[in-house]
């Protein structure tokens, strides 16, 4: 094992500056050293207990991503008074952050019933659009109208975030959304969407702590939300990241903080750390989106669903109402089989059938209380918006808009 000083912080009034100096002068740490269960940050910690082993597995945590020797899918979850020092930690790291964005995996789901690539003790869960946001997802939309996380990086497709409350403007679906037509679930094999691509080479290059969540970071693209921060902490010039996991990670010896468990476990001790009231779980009839009153509003967005300061337009969403995708979207880059007919450039053949090559217009179909969402049929094939976008739409929050009206000039009834 390398060894190494073990700095500690100065007694100043700026903690920030304590904690950057202490990630400064303390490189990544190597799977033997025993800090490595704790973090970086680990030293300042009264209380270092190996956490406990929870679930065993000799296997790896996937088979499609590599991984070290040592690396295993088994679970861990560390001890009562070592999980209070660390989400006290956690705590002073949050509130001397200058930009904290959350990076989270289908861990934070598993909860709601939907499943994950990754081993885990559990057994598979198969719920889709019907799942309900976990206490996870609930407290961290508190700890954003708190101020205290300030964007969302999300691998997962499952709107759970907005089901619980948190902007749609504010969240980064960069591996596509169940519900978003513009912006279908990418493939392994396909292209992310161009917007969403540069919203997360921005935070990744600009977050000051990046609160990482329920994912194996196993060598995604989208990981450097959480790399790019813990670089520069080696030059005191972040907080790095925070891992919230039971499982371990390729890269927990670069976390400033590592904290193992559940993470409605670990947030609902954060909440009360913070004098955070924790949100109440709602039932399912509370969680659904209220129908508004209209479903044919006007909106600050041009005509290809482009937010303006000068132009306003109608969305309707009403049934039977005529619609087509934005014309940014990424259905070619996501390479779904069953719409790669819609923007394509030549005709498409799907399951045997051959489809024309379509611009992407259709017809909304009927609200869906059942999914939160709304039934469309574009170019012959079923898609799904969320009925939170037309809320979203009105206050003209999000950038753009992942459809529009066919004609949304249109005085109409």
């Amino acid at each position: 094992m390398k060894t190494r000083s073990q700095p500690t912080p100065h007694h100043t009034t700026d903690k920030r500056k304590d904690f950057t100096e202490v990630l400064g002068q303390t490189p990544f740490l190597e799977n033997d050293d025993p800090l490595f269960w704790h973090g970086r940050l680990g030293c300042t910690l009264s209380s270092k207990e190996s956490p406990m082993l929870h679930w065993e597995s000799a296997q790896k945590p996937r088979d499609d991503h590599e991984a070290p020797d040592w690396l295993t899918a088994s679970e861990f979850v560390d001890a009562t008074s070592t999980m209070e020092k660390k989400v006290s930690l956690l705590a002073e790291l949050l509130r001397v952050s200058k930009r904290t964005v959350v990076y989270t995996g289908a861990g934070i789901s598993r909860a709601a019933g939907i499943g994950q690539a990754a081993r885990g003790e559990g057994g598979t869960r198969n719920k889709t659009t019907t799942a309900q946001p976990t206490f996870t997802h609930h407290a961290l939309t508190a700890l954003f109208q708190e101020g205290l996380i300030h964007g969302w990086v999300q691998q997962n497709h499952d709107g759970l975030p907005q089901k619980a409350g948190f902007p749609q403007e504010c969240i980064n679906e960069v591996h596509g959304s169940w519900y978003d037509p513009s912006n279908p679930v990418v493939l392994y094999s396909g292209n992310l969407k161009t917007h969403e691509c540069s919203w997360m080479e921005r935070d990744a290059r600009h977050a000051d702590l990046a609160l990482v969540l329920g994912t194996s970071l196993g060598g995604l693209n989208a990981d450097q939300v959480a790399t790019k921060p813990a670089d520069r902490s080696l030059k005191g010039k972040s907080l790095g990241m925070v891992l919230i996991n039971l499982q371990q990670t390729q890269h927990d010896g670069e976390a400033s903080l590592r904290i193992f468990g559940k993470t409605n476990d670990a947030l609902r001790a954060l909440l009360t750390t913070l004098h955070i009231a924790p949100p109440r779980l709602p039932a399912v009839s509370e969680v659904l989106v209220k129908e508004p009153k209209e479903r044919r509003v006007r909106v600050p967005y041009d005509a290809n669903g482009k937010r303006s300061d000068t132009i306003q337009t109608w969305l309707d969403l009403r049934p039977g109402a005529a619609i087509r995708l934005n014309p940014n979207h990424n259905i070619q880059g996501a390479k779904q089989p069953i719409y790669m007919h819609i923007g394509a450039r030549r005709p498409h053949r799907y399951k045997g059938e051959r489809r024309p090559n379509r611009p992407g217009v259709g017809v909304v179909v009927r609200w869906n209380d059942r999914t939160v969402g709304i039934d469309l049929k574009i170019e012959g094939v079923h898609m799904l918006l969320a009925q939170w976008w037309l809320e979203a739409a009105k206050r003209g929050g999000p950038e753009s808009l992942p459809i529009v009206n066919v004609d949304p000039h249109a005085s109409g009834p």
